[in-house]
């Protein structure tokens, strides 16, 4: 409350002009302050707007409702793309680092990556999902803290220069003259310190609450991959399999070999391939068949 009055308070004329933060502005030199004044409000506005977001992440009951509803969503539907179009309904963490793992699984399915592969791939995006949504601003924060404080010594080193100069052309050593100009040029390095010293405690304060997060939300994303690799992994992979090898209408041996050890590996049911061989017939006008020999 005394900051806010100090702040608003005039000698009169105009408040803008004459009030005590414009004053220590000037009296610093507006190509140092100014800057100064403008780090310390970006940081404080993404001080705030971090804490909104983590302390909005959801609770483990929130959570474990949104998993069930994915769970029951993708047993209803059995596609990919449903699983997509319910998470965009969502906001939050959650919902980001859940997309960005669906956006890599169906890369891994193109590229015919093994379930194990997948999985350890998946857990790594989710990971770099969750890091990316919780550090985001964060790097400005860490690098305000170092400009500022380089700032401020500029602003001195400047200011310090131009006083010696000044005592140099008048050939006087008036110690009141290079008090007050030493005293003017200081300004700026307690400015630069003030605007850092909250700049590196906001940093430290929220990297370590990102990690406390990070641990939190682990395994609710382990347990959404655990149910797109057990409950559609397996066919989707296979499906995408299908089309690459069905693409020309031709199946070589290589394919058919092929094709058959990944249904052996992913464990497809003769009424599961039936379906997706219906899928794809429906999709690409082909009849898929595979020979039932060994491999």
């Amino acid at each position: 409350m005394i900051k806010l009055i100090f702040l608003v308070q005039t000698d009169g004329g105009s408040w803008l002009s004459n009030n005590w933060l414009v004053s220590t502005i000037e009296k610093g030199g507006y190509g140092i302050m100014l800057p100064l004044f403008i780090f310390s409000v970006i940081t404080f506005g993404i001080l705030i707007e971090r804490l909104y977001k983590y302390f909005g992440v959801p609770s483990g009951e929130k959570s474990n409702s949104l998993l069930n509803q994915i769970e029951e969503n993708i047993r209803t539907y059995g596609d990919i793309e449903k699983v997509v179009d319910f998470i965009k309904t969502t906001k939050g963490i959650h919902s980001f680092v859940f997309l960005k793992v669906i956006m890599r699984y169906k890369f891994l399915v193109e590229e015919k990556r093994p379930i194990l592969d997948m999985r350890n791939e998946l857990l790594e995006t989710g990971d770099e999902s969750a890091r990316e949504y919780l550090e985001e601003f964060l790097p400005i924060v860490n690098t305000i803290a170092s400009v500022a404080t380089l700032l401020g010594l500029l602003g001195t080193i400047i200011g310090m220069i131009t006083s010696f100069d000044e005592i140099a052309k008048g050939g006087k050593g008036d110690p009141a003259v290079v008090a007050g100009g030493i005293s003017t040029a200081l300004l700026t390095t307690a400015a630069g310190l003030i605007v850092a010293i909250p700049a590196v405690l906001s940093f430290s304060f929220l990297r370590r609450r990102m990690e406390k997060i990070i641990l939190k939300i682990e395994p609710i994303t382990n347990h959404f991959i655990n149910f797109i690799l057990r409950d559609l992994a397996r066919l989707s992979t296979y499906k995408a399999m299908l089309v690459t090898a069905f693409r020309d209408g031709v199946l070589n041996k290589d394919e058919e070999k092929f094709l058959k050890e990944k249904r052996v590996e992913l464990n497809i049911s003769d009424a599961e391939f039936e379906k997706l061989a219906a899928e794809v017939k429906a999709q690409m006008n082909i009849d898929v068949k595979l020979p039932k020999t060994d491999i």
